[in-house]
């Protein structure tokens, strides 16, 4: 049976739908990647909206589709670098390595990426400034915050992290750690941030780092709740004969 044209109209416009939002998300992202590079190539200060679009290869007209203003694109970029940020974190919550290999691999991957993009700095300060609705990504109930807290978690169950600490204060200095070392290298050169960065990971482990017995106690419970329990044997019944011996005794 032949399909009405409305109907056929209406089942089309699903497709296009999704389409259009196709192009518009590659457009967006095109927008970003272009941003990310010009701004550590020249900074943001010298970079113009212009060039950002004509590497990106999107009308100049239509920047302010995807971004209201420069301050929605730094936004946008913060949150790409948060999504990546939680990424690595889960990656090494489940890394079999010990808690100071891999909080220092954290740490001496954001500090050497960012080191060679000195023109990266303005940019990160602006980040570190921005007013976020609902508080930033390193917030407890937010991306980032929600990652540095799984991390914690997996620490402490395996018997790595104390256990002195709620981990959602430990959660917050990791990041604390992270965001200090940061600004402090956005706000002037002389700050050797991966220095910095690898002095922050060093006192993290020294206030982690559970006492001896309770980094024991917790790795033999962790093991003995992995290991199967052996059954008990059933008692063995008294026999009557013996029992009949004793009361005759009485």
């Amino acid at each position: 049976m032949p399909q009405a044209a409305g109907a056929e109209v209406e089942a089309r416009e699903p497709r296009v739908a999704n389409r259009f939002e196709r192009r518009r998300l590659r457009s967006r992202a095109a927008l970003l990647d272009a941003a990310i590079e010009l701004f550590q190539e020249k900074g943001i200060r010298a970079t113009k909206l212009e060039e950002i679009c004509d590497r990106a290869d999107i009308a100049p007209r239509t920047f302010f589709n995807h971004f209201e203003t420069r301050e929605h694109l730094y936004e946008a970029i913060a949150r790409q670098r948060a999504e990546q940020t939680a990424a690595q974190l889960d990656t090494l919550r489940d890394d079999p390595r010990g808690l100071a290999p891999r909080l220092n691999d954290l740490f001496t991957a954001i500090g050497s990426y960012l080191a060679a993009r000195p023109l990266y700095r303005e940019l990160v300060g602006e980040m570190l400034h921005l007013r976020h609705d609902g508080g930033s990504e390193a917030v407890r109930s937010r991306l980032l915050g929600q990652a540095a807290l799984r991390f914690v978690q997996v620490g402490v169950a395996r018997g790595q992290i104390a256990r002195r600490h709620r981990p959602e204060v430990l959660a917050d200095l990791l990041l604390g750690a992270l965001t200090i070392a940061l600004s402090n290298w956005s706000a002037g050169e002389d700050y050797d941030l991966e220095e910095g960065l690898a002095g922050a990971a060093a006192a993290l482990l020294d206030l982690f780092a559970p006492a001896p017995r309770e980094g024991a106690a917790t790795k033999a419970s962790a093991k003995s709740a992995m290991s199967p329990k052996k059954p008990k044997s059933p008692t063995k019944p008294k026999s009557p004969t013996s029992e009949t011996k004793k009361n005759k005794r009485r």
